[in-house]
């Protein structure tokens, strides 16, 4: 039933309560109250009937159980517009409990990831799993699968018909319309999708990154980079917020300069939307066109820029907060929406506006769009409903002490007190790893017939100092020995199609991005999730391909021939039941692996996105070829071929 049902049909019993007739079922008494309307903070009394908010303020009303407020602030619960549980590794009932302990109530969560894998199986695996919850559960309709059609394959193919039937299952809106090009252009498969949406009146999200700062800062003279490297540096070096306002006004500025006809069109197609891929001041050139703004957790050298954008808004209900996507030992240490409140404070994000991004902001806009039952949460007044988090201490703490979902105490003391059903799994979830026999040759690079001792190459070079280490494809000659490519060097990346689609190993090389005596191999590696293999040598490369193959899914690390860590993740390759203390110190071996590995461990899939993952701009290597995204074809490794 939904809440917009449950409303009606307690609406008699509501009013009874409300004027004090019948006894309440809980009273929180003498607590602080944030009003996200108006962002004051006021004391009193809160009632609560039947999992909806039926006064505040009166200290007559009677109830069958008293909460003591004192010392506490009660605030709405979160609401997380955009997120892949994917990326947890872990189904919704477990991660319902971590994050119910932090204080999110509601969550729209974008299966793209396992739909990509299994198809719509994959959404009603996750649908089926999102029951009796002490979290609610929204799901969309995944529009990309794969991210980006000649440039890659996955488990599926998504289509209009597809997107159609998940609607028809309860898909609420629909998933982050990536193929930006596609959508641009008026491609027919991504034209359906979208009017499909259009047709059903449901939200339709974007996924727009505008990764122009580097060519904004080309444009500025000599004063101008100055002013935005001392911005810059004095920021980083003080701590000071006040830093990031000239590199702020200054690129920005600069960006507004820009021709943004592809955002015009893309806006043309989606209509009213909301975009994550927010870094820094480029958020200001989407709100010009009317755009509206997701925050998640920032990069942390963009972190104080992204803050300083907001902040010199002068109206701000057009910014939300999402968590979008979070490993699980960071899910559990950090929090998914908390998180990411917290480190935005910590950049200088005034905490009641935070709260208001996460709750009002997000619930207005989502009603706004059509999805009604959001019109009765994201704040603390007669009528909504009762999902309240009552926090110790100071707002800016954001220490969670009670969690209150529809009227029910689902967590105290940052533990989630409700019982959680098991996974349910379907087979073909557990079966996604179809790919043919491999051995040591399979990450050796063959060389075309030739006669001279070097063949001219192209490599996807990361160039030295970039704030994204988005590869650029250029050429070189490579040695050739015995018939194979000398990769001494390089760093090999290698896609296979895991999906049963095809027997081809796509192999190619990189520099500027070197791995120590070592490899990874995964089936985690967004969006395709294609088998990829990145190492620097074939023995390893072949250690850890077995282990993950082996395992049916995951991620597993090897140096020298010895393993340093492996995450088994059989659930489509994406995700596992095991218990969620066992993944979590798996994955932190992981990262500990990749420092040993010389890669970055704060962004673990850091190295299979930039080099794979075809809808992000460079050039990829994907299961079908190497992709050139300045001609948008497939081009051959050698350019002797």
């Amino acid at each position: 039933m939904s809440l917009l049902d449950k409303r009606i049909s307690y609406y008699d019993e509501l009013l009874k309560s409300a004027r004090g007739e019948i006894p309440l079922d809980i009273a929180i008494r003498k607590i602080e109250i944030l009003n996200v309307i108006t962002g004051e903070i006021l004391e009193g009394d809160i009632g609560i009937h039947k999992g909806f908010i039926v006064g505040l303020f009166d200290e007559s009303l009677k109830a069958n159980e008293n909460i003591d407020g004192k010392g506490k602030i009660a605030v709405p619960s979160f609401i997380d517009p955009h997120v892949h549980i994917e990326s947890s590794m872990v189904l919704p009932n477990a991660y319902s409990g971590i994050i119910a302990a932090q204080g999110t109530g509601t969550v729209f969560a974008d299966p793209h990831e396992i739909v990509n894998a299994v198809g719509i199986e994959g959404f009603n695996l996750m649908k089926n799993n999102s029951k009796d919850l002490p979290v609610r559960f929204f799901f969309d309709a995944p529009t990309c699968v794969p991210s980006k059609r000649g440039a890659e394959s996955s488990g599926a193919d998504i289509r209009a018909d597809q997107v159609t039937r998940m609607i028809e299952s309860g898909a609420s809106k629909l998933g982050e319309l990536m193929s930006i090009d596609d959508i641009v252009s008026g491609d027919p498969i991504l034209t359906d999708i979208i009017k499909t949406g259009w047709k059903n009146y449901i939200p339709r999200d974007a996924h727009y990154p505008l990764l122009d700062l580097s060519q904004a800062f080309e444009m500025l003279n000599f004063r101008e980079k100055i002013g935005v490297y001392l911005g810059l540096i004095g920021s980083k070096i003080t701590k000071g917020r006040h830093f990031n306002s000239l590199p702020t006004k200054i690129l920005i500025r600069k960006m507004r300069q820009l021709d943004h006809s592809t955002l015009n069109a893309y806006l043309t197609a989606l209509g009213e939307t909301s975009d994550h891929e927010n870094i820094g001041p480029e958020l200001q050139i989407k709100l010009d066109y009317g755009m509206r703004i997701l925050l998640k957790h920032p990069l942390s050298d963009l972190g104080g820029l992204l803050v300083e954008s907001v902040n010199r808004l002068r109206y701000k209900d057009s910014i939300g907060i999402t968590s979008d996507d979070v490993w699980l030992d960071e899910l559990i240490q950090d929090g998914a929406m908390i998180g990411v409140i917290k480190e935005l404070v910590g950049y200088g994000l005034d905490p009641i506006d935070a709260v208001r991004f996460a709750t009002l902001n997000n619930a207005q806009r989502l009603s706004r769009e059509g999805i009604k039952d959001m019109s009765l949460l994201g704040a603390i007044a007669p009528g909504m409903v009762a999902d309240v988090v009552l926090l110790k201490g100071r707002l800016k703490k954001f220490d969670v002490d009670i969690v209150i979902n529809e009227g029910k105490i689902v967590a105290k003391e940052g533990k989630c007190i409700s019982t959680i059903p098991k996974a349910k799994i379907q087979p073909k979830a557990l079966n996604t790893i179809d790919i043919p026999e491999i051995t040591e040759d399979t990450f050796l690079i063959q060389s075309p017939k030739t006669d001279k001792p070097t063949i001219l190459t192209r490599i996807l070079e990361v160039p030295e100092k970039s704030a994204f280490p988005l590869p650029m494809l250029t050429q070189e000659d490579i040695p050739i020995a015995n018939g194979t490519l000398d990769t001494s060097g390089y760093t090999m990346i290698c896609v296979i199609n895991r999906y049963g689609k095809s027997n081809k190993a796509v192999k190619g090389l990189i520099k500027g991005f070197s791995i120590k005596n070592g490899a990874i191999a995964s089936t985690v590696a967004h969006d395709s999730h294609n088998f990829t293999v990145i190492g620097s040598n074939p023995n390893d490369m072949l250690l850890a391909a077995k282990s993950v193959i082996d395992s049916k899914g995951g991620i597993a690390s090897f140096k020298n021939g010895n393993k340093l860590a492996h995450i088994g993740l059989p659930i489509g390759g994406l995700m596992s039941d095991a218990p969620i203390n066992n993944i979590s110190n798996s994955i932190k071996q992981y990262r500990n692996a990749l420092d040993n590995l010389g890669l970055d461990s704060s962004n673990p899939l850091l190295h299979f996105v930039v080099f794979s993952l075809p809808s992000v701009p460079g050039p990829k290597v994907t299961d079908l070829g190497l992709w050139d995204d300045q001609k948008g074809e497939l081009v051959p490794l050698f350019l002797e071929d």
